[in-house]
């Protein structure tokens, strides 16, 4: 397993579709921040995106892809200075067949506004502590005209949105699939189109770190060390950890210690290992150390954190 699929696979990253709409009066919707992502793609027309965090508006156009990883507070509509709905609100009154922006009643010609506008989310656990996470670009924009070579990821967009407005058998297990899809590409082109941007994801996408991190990602026994690891890539221990502490944000020991943490906790949170499975594949050689270690990272021991944890976790 890679580093990015088994990251994606602890944070339990769950992608859906909220809704696949015609908009044919002025529309403006106000979507607040959020401990999780966003998306929203235009298959038709043109609208203006505005950032709370930037006062400059940007234009999109058909075909543009934007989102928002770590859920940034923003506003989308036909135009600009109007009043806003907030989203829960347009949101709701879709799911009850009540779109507040169409009127079924209007002839396509007389409509001042005709978009076809699909929004989404991406939500993960952001409770955990990992530098994935804290590294999550705030805003990502696909332009349909710069990008050509990115058809196909249009294309697929196009699939959900069918997809999104039909109630066929397996719909929705398609819509959340290839939504994942999307969130995993959209990360893809970030990094492609930000070669020189500090952060774990350049690490994730560097030859030296990234291979790194797969076999990090990869070892299920907990034997690897820096020593092995710096071997691994061709690098000097020194020079390994350097480069991994500047792409990563942390040095290797304290990258593998946390993660190891990170997986006992998800073993004890959704798993059926005993302590001291669970300690050995987190490197230690009885439950006493590995109790102790947990208690001193986490805050609580194995027992105390597997039984809170379960009780307040929903089912998958």
């Amino acid at each position: 397993m890679d580093a990015l699929a088994d990251l994606l696979t602890t944070i339990r990253l769950h992608t859906s579709a909220y809704f696949c709409s015609d908009f044919n009066t002025a529309w403006s919707m106000q979507i607040p921040a959020d401990g999780s992502g966003l998306f929203h793609t235009l298959l038709d027309g043109q609208c203006w995106l505005k950032l709370d965090s930037n006062p400059d508006p940007i234009r999109l156009e058909t075909g543009d892809i934007v989102a928002f990883p770590s859920g940034g507070a923003h506003r989308i509509s036909s135009h600009l200075d109007m009043d806003a709905l907030p989203a829960e609100r347009v949101l709701s009154g879709i799911r009850h067949d009540n779109n507040p922006f169409y009127d079924p009643d209007a002839a396509p010609e007389t409509c001042a506004v005709q978009n076809t506008l699909m929004c989404g989310a991406f939500k993960y656990d952001s409770s955990i502590e990992h530098p994935f996470i804290r590294d999550l670009p705030c805003f990502i924009h696909i332009r349909a005209k710069d990008t050509p070579e990115l058809d196909w990821l249009r294309s697929l967009v196009t699939v959900v949105s069918v997809e999104s407005r039909e109630s066929k058998p397996g719909s929705e297990v398609i819509v959340d699939r290839l939504t994942e899809v999307l969130f995993i590409q959209l990360l893809r082109v970030y990094m492609q189109s930000h070669p020189h941007k500090a952060g774990y994801l350049l690490a994730l996408n560097d030859a030296k770190i990234g291979k790194a991190l797969n076999l990090i990602h990869a070892n299920q026994t907990a034997d690897l060390n820096v020593d092995q690891l710096a071997s691994s890539v061709a690098l000097s221990r020194s020079a390994f950890s350097e480069r991994f502490a500047r792409l990563v944000g942390e040095a290797p020991k304290t990258y593998l210690q946390r993660w190891r943490f990170e997986k006992a906790k998800k073993a004890l949170r959704f798993g059926d290992s005993g302590l001291l499975e669970i300690a050995l594949n987190s490197g230690y050689s009885s439950e006493a150390a590995f109790s102790k270690a947990f208690k001193q990272h986490v805050g609580q021991s194995p027992g105390s954190y597997r039984k809170q944890r379960r009780q307040h976790t929903p089912p998958s």
